[in-house]
């Protein structure tokens, strides 16, 4: 699996509130779509596992607070979309 859409991709608001730890065992994935999951509150740790990630887009993603210290392991992200992700006040240090 390399891409995986969830949310706005099905023309309505994404219910999810966390996602399964066991999302890093998709290591194949290079982009994840997640906009418009309002509910959702946290990212795993384990998205830092995959390092074959080029594109993360979380607009739209309202109650989320924080970002894993993970994601800075994704050093081949090259597009990062937090748009109206109105609840996160920081970026973890591993971003830089």
């Amino acid at each position: 699996l390399e891409v995986l859409r969830v949310g706005r991709a099905f023309s309505q608001q994404c219910p999810l509130q966390e996602l399964p730890a066991s999302l890093g065992a998709l290591t194949g994935l290079t982009m994840l779509y997640l906009g418009s999951c309002t509910a959702l509150t946290v990212l795993p740790e384990s998205l830092g596992a995959l390092t074959g990630m080029k594109t993360l887009h979380l607009e739209d993603c309202r109650a989320l607070t924080a970002l894993p210290e993970s994601l800075g392991a994704l050093t081949g992200l090259q597009t990062l979309n937090l748009e109206s992700c109105e609840e996160l006040t920081a970026l973890p240090e591993s971003l830089g």
